[in-house]
């Protein structure tokens, strides 16, 4: 492993600040030149090293494809144009190391000329791993908290239908609405696992027309009155995910008792709107809103009941947008932008 990197000169200030960070990195790191139709290492730091089982000075000028590779794929062997071309591409790959196998998140940057790329490999084995985990722990949990929910409410609706005591009756009543209540909240997490693994598409929305659907159906099932303030249309750059938004954040009102939510709008700079959802509900929690707010960390103390706002707080927040609160009411900011195009009726 030699001290300077070849492709810069140490007298050049650029070039020790280069070093430095080549040297530094916590990642395994390796300087590569494009040579005979494929990369020769050029350098690597000591992280390489340490990660990979190599001497330094053993791999450099030989072919990257002899000491980095896996059954399934060669280093960016797919992406190489694309890096040579002077784009930044990084992607998940499996590599050998002198512990095994691993999993790496490596970005190929390009430097001083498409000839040159810096190749940096993150051991992110251990998060992949904890999120297939909670993954499967989170779906075997939803689906037998679902049927055993169902379970319990159509007993308790048996119960109630079956006696003759009033106690007895309202009490069945009470658990078979509530059990229904916590069966729901599977949907929800369903919604909400979709929209944190969801990739944005861009499609055009008529925001106005949407959110009168909404506040039909809102006033259909919850009896709540929304003052619209929005235009008869109002075209927008949409992800398919505006509805939703407006449904959650009207549900959540309606749950906290909300006579009336109002919605606004205003032109910004650009070519983008601000549409404002308050409502009057129920003030949350001094905790409740900490925890919305990022102020604090959720625990079992301070934690929103329903996920109704946090679906609403991730795809606002997702798209430019944001969850706050003003004069004690619950306000939701999107800002999507303007379009001139039509949308799908």
């Amino acid at each position: 492993m030699s001290d300077t990197p070849h492709s810069v000169s140490g007298c050049d200030e650029s070039g020790d600040r280069f070093r430095n960070l080549f040297a530094n990195l916590p990642g395994a790191a390796l300087e590569v030149v494009w040579r005979h139709g494929e990369y020769h290492i050029v350098d690597v730091n000591e992280a390489f090293e340490s990660v990979f089982g190599y001497d330094g000075e053993r791999v450099l000028d030989s072919p990257l494809a002899e000491w980095l590779r896996s059954e399934n794929t060669q280093d960016f062997d797919s992406n190489r144009a694309r890096v040579r071309d002077g784009e930044v591409v990084t992607e998940t790959v499996e590599r050998e190391t002198a512990d095994g196998s691993r999993t790496f998140r490596a970005s190929g940057i390009p430097l001083f000329d498409g000839d040159r790329a810096l190749i940096v490999y993150f051991d992110v084995t251990e998060d992949e791993r904890r999120e297939r985990y909670q993954r499967v722990l989170t779906r075997v949990l939803r689906h037998t908290l679902r049927n055993e929910m169902n379970a319990i409410s159509a007993r308790a609706e048996t119960i109630a239908a079956r006696t003759d005591d009033d106690t007895i009756a309202e009490a069945a009543t009470t658990i078979h609405e509530t059990a229904l209540d916590v069966a729901r909240l599977d949907e929800k997490a369903r919604v909400a696992e979709s929209e944190l693994s969801a990739t944005p598409e861009s499609e055009t929305a008529d925001a106005a027309r949407l959110l009168r659907e909404v506040c039909h159906e809102m006033g259909r099932t919850h009896g709540l009155a929304v003052q619209n303030g929005l235009p008869e249309t109002l075209p927008v750059e949409s992800d398919g995910k505006l509805q939703r938004v407006f449904s959650n954040v009207l549900e959540s009102a309606a749950e906290r008792d909300a006579d009336c939510v109002e919605v606004t709008h205003d032109r910004l700079q650009g070519e983008h709107v601000a549409v404002r959802i308050h409502d009057d509900g129920e003030t949350l929690p001094a905790q409740v809103k900490q925890v919305l707010s990022d102020e604090t960390e959720l625990s079992q103390l301070t934690h929103s009941d329903g996920l109704g706002l946090w679906i609403a707080k991730w795809i606002a927040e997702g798209r430019g947008g944001t969850l706050y609160f003003e004069n004690q009411r619950v306000c939701i900011e999107l800002r999507p932008a303007l379009t001139d195009r039509e949308s799908p009726s």
